[in-house]
């Protein structure tokens, strides 16, 4: 299994203008998926042009996240109705996406050939990307570690909850064990405060150095916002419905590390803005 990531992975070298992120955990319920979307919006505003995949078969959400219904998902790519170009949509802020599918039986029992096939046909889409973001289901299988190994990079995510940090610790050590040098992410989302999500965030790279000898990339913190929970009730994505709260101007800060740009500087709210009004400046 692992030479068909190999030869997956030197398809994925022939566009090396193109990344592929997988977006993993190792746990549900984290906000993998809204992580997924949002941050794909904040790229398409920095200039990028994402692709988001739903790869989580199981429960497939990224389409009601973004609030289209879907006519068309993997599974008619994977018996042959339709080409994976036919499938493209387009969602918020020129964000294109492809829909999982959930519960889709073809796709919940994925062969070694059907992945291959359907990895081959993303990276060769005809439609322009710059990045393309795998949302993976939850936890740990055969399927999701060769999406994640014919990725160029991936981005685990986590909350502050204890089981939540055991499962992505989990999933960094099997990533780990079966490639060593996959470079690898590291976001906490859901924090009460930034001094707990730097709190956690140092704790989980310290034991992913010390026991696995790997070094993982901080990718930026998420503080918990009841704006977040609202807008997916409204099936309208948090850098749409609410740009400028807490959790999209942090969302913003981990599109803009990802591309390299420098971190904005931040506001210092009201008074600033009452200063600035009264100076012109």
């Amino acid at each position: 299994m692992f030479d068909q990531a190999q030869s997956l992975r030197e398809l994925v070298g022939k566009r090396d203008e193109v990344r592929i992120i997988s977006v993993a955990s190792g746990k549900g319920g984290v906000g993998k998926s809204s992580i997924s979307v949002n941050l794909a919006i904040a790229l398409s505003r920095l200039g990028v042009r994402p692709l988001v995949v739903d790869t989580d078969f199981a429960l497939a959400n990224v389409d009601i996240m973004l609030g289209v219904t879907s006519r068309y998902d993997v599974s008619y790519f994977l018996r042959g109705e339709k080409s994976l170009n036919d499938i493209v949509q387009l969602g918020h802020e020129g964000v294109h996406f492809i829909s999982g599918g959930s519960g889709v039986n073809a796709l919940l029992n994925m062969g070694r050939d059907q992945l291959t096939q359907l990895m081959t046909a993303i990276i060769n889409l005809d439609t322009p990307i710059d990045i393309i973001i795998l949302d993976t289901g939850a936890g740990i299988n055969e399927n999701l570690l060769q999406m994640i190994l014919t990725s160029t990079e991936t981005a685990v995510i986590t909350t502050p909850e204890p089981t939540a940090i055991l499962d992505a610790y989990a999933l960094v050590k099997t990533i780990v064990k079966r490639d060593s040098s996959h470079p690898l992410h590291v976001i906490i989302n859901k924090c009460e405060s930034m001094k707990e999500a730097n709190r956690v965030q140092n704790g989980f790279m310290e034991v992913v150095g010390r026991h696995l000898g790997k070094s993982i990339n901080p990718l930026g913190l998420i503080t918990f916002d009841l704006c977040v929970p609202l807008s997916i009730k409204r099936q309208l994505p948090i850098m749409v419905s609410d740009p400028n709260c807490q959790t999209s101007r942090e969302i913003n800060q981990i599109a803009r590390v990802l591309i390299d740009l420098p971190r904005e500087e931040k506001s210092d709210g009201l008074l600033s803005r009452i200063f600035t009004r009264i100076t012109g400046e």
